[in-house]
């Protein structure tokens, strides 16, 4: 299979290496370079605004398509992409590499007993640690990024296990001297349909690498530490490649994404603080002490 490779930053060069693993061909593309058409299917994985504009190309052009996460910054980018999955009868998928970890299949299969009272999921990592190139450079500290989209994978995953949403609200703040645009801790409780409360925690801000779940059952707790590995890579980008060669729609394509980041854009405008006014508020503060 001839793929298309769209942006070569860390996520785009991981998938490149996969798929070179897997004897398929790799047309890697930087942010700079033109689209290409001629491939079989295409893996975006540039900067979160530049998402929706060129995977609707590969849409448009009938091309299967892998959009890395967050697939958009926008409601009104997500209605665009909607529209052309509408229009074009093509197969999408949104990245969900925490759906093949191995630890987090195990507590699928808890949460499918009916059990579950309550989950707690965690995920903090320090942002300079995180983007080891130059953090301030990268989509976590522009105003297309901040934690709550960057750990969209905690909600994916528990959307994944409990199904759909009844209700989601967020808390965000940026109470850091880390110079980006957006939040760098969030907390987002979740009510699903089937009952089931789940609250999640989210920061830029532990040294230490930090992800875990934990599953609250009616005579014990169940943990899950979530650490890095390839293995869910693969395993992701081998589901992917199969649905393309079965013509089956893979799961978490563009219309379930949507609809869980719909929940999530939706929740963070009601729910999160102006950090740019608390930052000049913090700076205000400064230069008033400095005075007195």
């Amino acid at each position: 299979m001839k793929v298309a490779v769209v942006g070569y930053g860390s996520i785009g060069r991981r998938h490149a290496r996969n798929l070179t693993k897997l004897k398929h061909e790799v047309v890697p593309l930087d942010i700079n370079n033109n689209l290409k058409f001629n491939v079989d299917c295409a893996f975006i994985c540039t900067p979160t605004q530049f998402h929706v504009k060129q995977a609707i190309e590969y849409i448009n052009h009938g091309i299967p398509v892998f959009i890395e996460k967050p697939l958009s910054h926008s409601l009104d980018e997500l209605n665009l992409i909607k529209q052309a999955v509408q229009r074009n009868s093509v197969l999408t998928m949104v990245a969900c590499n925490n759906r093949f970890h191995p630890s987090l299949l195990k507590a699928k299969n808890i949460a499918e007993t009916g059990k579950v009272i309550f989950v707690r999921a965690e995920a903090g990592y320090y942002l300079p640690f995180w983007r080891q190139s130059d953090y301030k450079k990268s989509y976590s500290a522009s105003k297309y990024g901040g934690i709550v989209l960057d750990d969209i994978h905690s909600v994916d995953y528990l959307c994944w296990m409990f199904g759909k949403v009844k209700e989601l609200k967020v808390v965000c703040d940026k109470v850091s001297d880390l110079e980006i645009e957006k939040e760098d801790i969030a907390e987002i409780t979740i009510m699903f349909e089937c009952g089931v409360i789940a609250s999640i925690h989210s920061d830029y801000l532990l040294k230490n690498y930090h992800k875990e779940l934990k599953i609250y059952l009616p005579h014990e707790t169940v943990s899950f530490k979530i650490q890095p590995t390839n293995l869910m890579y693969k395993k992701e980008l081998e589901y992917f490649v199969k649905c393309i060669e079965t013509k089956t729609m893979p799961m978490n394509n563009v219309e379930e994404a949507c609809e869980i980041l719909e929940k999530v854009l939706k929740g963070k405008e009601k729910g999160s603080c102006n950090c740019a006014s608390k930052a000049d508020v913090k700076t205000s503060a400064r230069k008033s002490s400095k005075k007195d």
